[in-house]
């Protein structure tokens, strides 16, 4: 029993040792007013884009990501669920928008970042072993 919670341990100590290149930060503060041009859903999809050492050979990155991301205020969230990482663990990602439609965030999860064009978003999500592209389009 001890034995399965040190393997437990030490593969989710591994995962999170070996993330991906980071995203560099935004040179530009983040809006103080809240940008609402860009409020609504958009139906997405994700796909991986990179793996670390870690998880490569491995399904740990597969994900069907969050299927509708909901913009309000200038900010929202995106969940990842791993369902094949032992623990299943759901990382959650907090973006903020800029009055020119970019958004970005950072957590201990990772950093997510992006764009809104029209009624089209694009970004990635670089996680803790796993890295993403997403899209969508605003429903």
């Amino acid at each position: 029993m001890l034995e399965a919670r040190l393997y437990t341990t030490i593969l989710l100590l591994m995962i999170a040792g070996c993330a991906g290149p980071m995203v560099p930060a935004r040179s530009g503060a983040p809006a103080s007013t809240s940008v609402t041009a860009f409020n609504g859903s958009y139906r997405t999809t994700i796909r991986v884009t990179g793996t670390s050492a870690a998880a490569q050979g491995t399904n740990w990155c597969d994900t069907q990501g969050q299927p509708v991301v909901t913009v309000a205020n200038g900010q929202f969230t995106y969940a990842v669920p791993h369902p094949n990482v032992p623990g299943s663990m759901t990382p959650t990602f907090m973006a903020t928008m800029a009055q020119d439609g970019s958004f970005s965030g950072q957590s201990v999860d990772g950093t997510i970042a992006g764009q809104v064009s029209g009624a089209q978003m694009t970004g990635t999500i670089n996680g803790q072993g796993c890295i993403y592209g997403f899209s969508g389009n605003r429903t």
